[in-house]
């Protein structure tokens, strides 16, 4: 299922004061949608309140032991619930959350005589922001307003004597939305590093 846009039309024309033609608007439409994906892309998170189903991938904790340690990060956040943990297909209670995003478990997700084994660990939870929050909304409202004022992604241009530089995204030669770098650093506290999977061993 498509996830919503982080920021509508509305807002854009409030933050512009102005009102939008019908082309305009399916315009400025488009570009909050691509904003949205590329600042989602950029976070590695979803933002919006859903409840998923994951299955995460588990790596060996201890080589020499073969074990697989008892703590896991969950994919998205903020963790608002968790409602259901299982190991291998086999629902498990003996789990609970610790600090925003997670999991713990007091002993090894897997334990002999099936150490040898990475475990399948599948959560359902339910995460994101009930609201948008404020600098996430700003930064793409920010960016799509840019490809509605420079389409064509200009740096500078002069006419009439009057000479115009327009802020651009680090590396920016490309058509469409893309994130400046003070965007991305405004936007920092929210991403998601690569790993999505921290462990523990006991």
């Amino acid at each position: 299922m498509a996830l919503p846009p982080l920021a509508t039309v509305a807002d854009l024309a409030a933050m512009l004061g102005r009102t939008f033609t019908p082309v305009q608007e399916a315009q400025a439409q488009a570009l909050i949608e691509q904003a949205s994906a590329v600042v989602r892309a950029h976070l590695r998170q979803d933002i919006t309140r859903a409840t998923s189903t994951v299955e995460l991938p588990m790596r060996r904790a201890d080589p020499v032991l073969s074990r697989y340690g008892g703590v896991i990060s969950l994919p998205q956040r903020p963790v608002v619930d968790v409602t259901a943990v299982s190991i291998n297909g086999t629902a498990t209670s003996d789990w609970w959350l610790d600090g925003a995003d997670v999991l713990v478990r007091s002993w090894a997700w897997i334990d002999p005589p099936a150490a040898h084994q990475a475990p399948r660990v599948t959560v359902t939870y339910t995460h994101g922001y009930d609201e948008v929050p404020g600098d996430i909304a700003a930064v793409v409202l920010q960016a799509a307003n840019r490809a509605i004022v420079n389409p064509a992604q200009i740096r500078s241009e002069t006419v009439g004597g009057e000479s115009v530089t327009y802020l651009m995204p680090n590396g920016g030669e490309a058509l469409g939305v893309l994130l400046s770098g003070l965007e991305k650093k405004a936007l920092g506290r929210y991403r998601r590093t690569s790993g999505t999977v921290r462990l523990r061993s006991r």
